[in-house]
């Protein structure tokens, strides 16, 4: 596809003259130089300072660990700014090489191992760099605010559609089924308030996580696997990317729990998992984060969308259920 005048004018901000773009997604682009260079060019939805922490961590991170993140090279000439913008008003833009490569599969065992201790190394290697305080995103002590927010996205969408009465079929699915919905979000905080959480928090040194880890973050190359997209990079408990990368590589592929098993080995090739972690493991895994995602924005939606999200319902609702199983065999595996 010819460039636009946006991407013309941002890419030349980098240094680089765009021949060829790609449009992957709303605000990302894949362009190709006029010398043949790949890049991603995505849209930030963030402040300056959060990006030149995210920046400041992943350069020193580079510097001591050889662990292989998808991130700008300064020494380069496109990777000299860390981000532009169009116009003043406008959203910060990042350059980043793109990789040639594919997403693991959660189909295979070896595959996923090869995911979880990816993120171990990670983990480890945020140990030895000097994490800076402005701009950072510290969400250590903060999980009962996360899940009661979407709790209440939840309570909002349900009583929004008992309100409604049948105005539409996702009125209907919510009118059957909102209360054993809610009542899964309820165990799983009420679970969390009774946890040793807290504690844990106040005696523990915070972990640099990815935020999003999954399959779709991650790259395999013919150099090996690279992590990618650190908009979500924060502090927390590293249990908190264990279950992020958990989630998004069962949430399609009916919570098999050979997926999960496969990770949780490959990380603790690298860090021992004790039984706080998988208690703490399961309280995040038994929300249903999965239904929250699928309803908070439908009335935003186009009636095509719409009609896929009401089509999806069933199937959402039936692993959230299948999540008691699934949790049963965590409680065999952690022993």
């Amino acid at each position: 596809m010819i460039p636009n005048q946006e991407v013309r004018q941002l890419s030349s901000k980098f240094g680089i003259q765009v021949k060829r773009m790609e449009i992957v997604q709303n605000g990302v682009y894949r362009i190709v130089t006029s010398k043949g260079h790949e890049y991603c060019l995505k849209r930030m939805a963030y402040p300056p300072v959060q990006l030149r922490w995210i920046d400041k961590t992943l350069q020193q991170m580079q510097r001591k660990s050889s662990i292989r993140i998808g991130w700008r090279n300064p020494r380069e000439r496109s990777g000299k700014r860390l981000f532009v913008k169009w116009q003043r008003e406008s959203p910060p833009f990042v350059l980043i090489p793109w990789l040639r490569g594919a997403w693991p599969s959660p189909n295979s065992n070896m595959q996923m191992r090869a995911c979880g201790t990816l993120l171990a190394k990670f983990h480890q290697a945020g140990k030895k760099i000097k994490i800076t305080k402005s701009g950072r995103q510290n969400m250590m002590g903060k999980w009962p605010s996360y899940l009661r927010e979407e709790q209440n996205t939840l309570r909002k969408v349900i009583h929004k559609a008992k309100r409604n009465g049948f105005h539409s079929p996702l009125d209907h699915l919510l009118q059957k089924h909102g209360s054993e919905i809610l009542q899964m979000a309820r165990a799983s905080i009420r679970t969390l308030r009774n946890s040793n959480y807290k504690s844990i928090c106040r005696k523990t040194k915070a972990t640099l996580c990815h935020g999003d880890c999954g399959p779709t973050n991650i790259i395999r190359t013919r150099k090996g696997m690279y992590l990618i997209d650190f908009e979500t990079m924060r502090l927390d408990l590293r249990i908190y990317d264990l279950y992020r990368l958990i989630f998004n590589s069962c949430k399609d592929h009916n919570w098999n729990f050979d997926i999960a098993q496969s990770i949780l080995d490959g990380y603790q090739k690298v860090y021992k998992l004790n039984r706080s972690d998988y208690r703490l493991l399961k309280i995040l895994l038994r929300f249903p984060r999965g239904m929250c995602k699928l309803v908070e924005h439908y009335d935003e939606k186009s009636p095509k969308d719409k009609l896929q999200i009401e089509r999806d319902f069933p199937k959402v609702l039936a692993h959230e259920r299948r999540r008691s199983a699934f949790l049963k065999k965590l409680d065999i595996y952690a022993g």
